[in-house]
């Protein structure tokens, strides 16, 4: 009887007729129209450039990617769960005096990376016309996020000052308060990243809101 092997590539998935996709070609789909769309934008970059840019024919990216549209959800879901690659989960096994820092510090290199603030810029651009990326990008990015605030501040909600508030909506106060006006401000183009020394103030008074 002949043993069984196991192998540790990912699995093939396959397209509507059945065909078996490349996961290898799919990242490197994937990685060409990253570069593509965060350096053109979604309109002007096309799925030629993209399938030149992956050394793949224009039909394989069709093969994996119905539409340019459902290619950049793939690029943003690809981003967004390399933003949120695990880091800010296991800051959240402190106390709250000790985690909330660390968090909060690494929510703020996530949010003004360069990567991450282009592909804001190109969903608020795009969702009027494809709906579908805003929700997308919010589910794979700022709602997780909030979700894990949220439920940590559950956990430790006797060592958090909640007031009139709930634990969701202090999560959301927190991460307004340490982002703030200098994001918007980045996004716009207005002035660059803030200071380590302004971050350090914002989340000194972050700090202050939820422990009281």
């Amino acid at each position: 009887m002949r043993s069984r092997t196991t192998s540790s590539r990912a699995p093939r998935s396959r397209n509507g007729n059945g065909r078996s996709l490349s996961p290898e070609k799919r990242a490197q789909i994937i990685d060409a129209g990253k570069a593509a769309f965060l350096a053109l934008g979604f309109g002007a970059a096309s799925v030629d450039d993209i399938a030149a840019g992956a050394g793949v024919s224009k039909m394989t990216v069709y093969r994996h990617f119905r539409s340019k549209e459902l290619l950049f959800a793939g690029v943003i879901d690809a981003l967004c769960r390399q933003i949120m690659d695990g880091d800010l989960g296991r800051l959240l096994v402190l106390p709250p005096k000790a985690a909330l820092p660390k968090f909060a510090r690494r929510f703020i290199d996530i949010t003004f990376a360069k990567e991450t603030v282009e592909l804001h810029r190109i969903v608020v651009a795009e969702c009027r016309r494809f709906p579908a990326l805003g929700r997308l990008f919010y589910r794979s990015g700022p709602g997780p996020c909030i979700d894990m605030l949220e439920q940590y501040l559950r956990r430790h909600r006797s060592a958090v000052h909640l007031g009139q508030s709930t634990p969701r909506r202090l999560a959301e106060e927190f991460l307004d308060l340490v982002r703030g006006y200098p994001h918007l401000r980045v996004l716009l183009g207005v002035d660059g990243a803030p200071s380590r020394r302004e971050m350090d103030s914002r989340i000194a008074s972050a700090m202050r809101h939820v422990l009281g």
